[in-house]
């Protein structure tokens, strides 16, 4: 599933190709996908593009959303001119013909047309979705006075709080072990027992590990099938820290020259990827 680095990855490059568009029509092949009365944007132009978390809005106007989530195969495929840029689950769907067995909506619009494709059908379009309205703040936006509020309250296992996204939105699994081992944190930690000296370390490394998934645009590992719009892989797998590297040694000097190996579990139905030495 895309994480928010991927995301906001796909919203940067939307950017460059949505606003000022008007949408001329809307063809719903998925009445599951689809949700809301999405017809109604007809005619009026794409203001901007914003991201909630792991949700992607293309706005047109005040208190006009149109909100997708990709969940674990959603993709977007945007055609105009005879050039394709295309972002999300990576599939042959990407240099198909479109539409395609798999797309659930499509988005004409008046300088390309917008393919929304999903295989497994998970993933969503709403108007105006009030899921957005019960995410927790942002991870790159929290501030550190209200992350500590909200951890004091939790005796989840740390991992599984930063997780939920009613708690802070956009943080997957990729992006939480390689914070925690920056922060020197056990995933197992109880929430309310990370001291608060710990916990504004942890979200300055959440934040650090956002910032770099961002700026490498996202991470494309065995179980993070994810491409940006132009079709590319990001390049954040070759910067993790924990993240699927089990048996392999840990990257601090004094753990990588005791051997100390990173070990994985499960916790939550996730797999966890933690260093035994230096996250105790």
């Amino acid at each position: 599933m895309p994480e928010l680095p991927e995301i906001e990855t796909v919203k940067l490059q939307l950017e460059k190709v949505l606003p000022g568009q008007t949408l001329k029509d809307v063809e719903i092949r998925s009445v599951k996908t689809v949700r809301g009365n999405t017809r109604s944007l007809v005619g009026k132009k794409v203001v901007s593009i914003k991201r909630m978390g792991k949700v992607l809005l293309i706005n047109f106007g005040p208190n006009l959303d149109l909100g997708f989530h990709f969940k674990m195969t959603g993709q977007l495929v945007y055609e105009a001119h005879g050039k394709r840029i295309v972002g999300g689950h990576p599939t042959e769907d990407f240099w198909h013909k479109m539409p395609s067995s798999h797309t659930r909506a499509v988005f004409h619009l008046s300088g390309g047309t917008l393919y929304f494709n999903d295989q497994r059908m998970f993933g969503w379009i709403m108007l105006n979705p009030k899921f957005v309205e019960e995410l927790g703040e942002d991870a790159l936006r929290i501030t550190t006075s209200k992350f500590l509020e909200l951890l004091k309250k939790l005796r989840k296992p740390i991992k599984l709080a930063i997780m939920d996204q009613e708690i802070i939105s956009g943080v997957g699994n990729i992006y939480a072990n390689d914070a925690l081992w920056e922060a020197k944190i056990d995933p197992r930690e109880p929430s309310n027992k990370v001291t608060s000296d710990k916990a504004k370390l942890l979200l300055e490394k959440i934040k650090l590990v956002l910032t770099e998934g961002i700026k490498y645009g996202g991470a494309t590992a065995a179980d993070a099938k994810y491409l940006d719009l132009r079709g590319m892989g990001g390049h954040y797998q070759e910067h993790f820290r924990v993240y699927d590297r089990e048996g392999e040694k840990c990257k601090r000097p004094a753990c990588r020259q005791a051997g100390v190996k990173i070990k994985k579990f499960e916790l939550g139905g996730r797999g966890t990827y933690y260093c035994p030495s230096c996250q105790v």
